[in-house]
């Protein structure tokens, strides 16, 4: 099981409800992978860099979560299924405690 943190963005007509029920939908596919989601964050609207879609705006939304690699490539699969989500990036954390303690030092 590996950490890994989801950022995807909505269209810019999606509200704080639809973006609810956005991280609701990742949260239990997550959970229907066999993962568990720690954290989830929701940034709101945002003004996009450039145009997606023909989106200029997007509701950015975040989720930390621990799952299994090949269960990664099963989740992202479905994430890029939704039609909601016009960007999505999944990564994989790799920052370790002791590094940032040291780091501190």
């Amino acid at each position: 099981m590996r950490k890994y943190e989801l950022i995807w963005i909505l269209g810019s007509d999606a509200d704080e409800e639809q973006g609810t029920e956005s991280v609701e939908k990742i949260t239990s596919l997550v959970s229907g992978v066999g993962g568990e989601v720690s954290s989830t964050d929701v940034w709101g609207k945002r003004t996009l860099a450039y145009s997606i879609q023909k989106n200029t705006e997007g509701y950015y939304l975040q989720a930390n979560f621990v799952i299994d690699g090949v269960k990664a490539q099963e989740l992202e699969r479905a994430i890029d299924a939704d039609q909601s989500i016009i960007r999505h990036l999944l990564v994989r954390d790799t920052i370790k405690p002791g590094v940032i303690k040291e780091a501190a030092e």
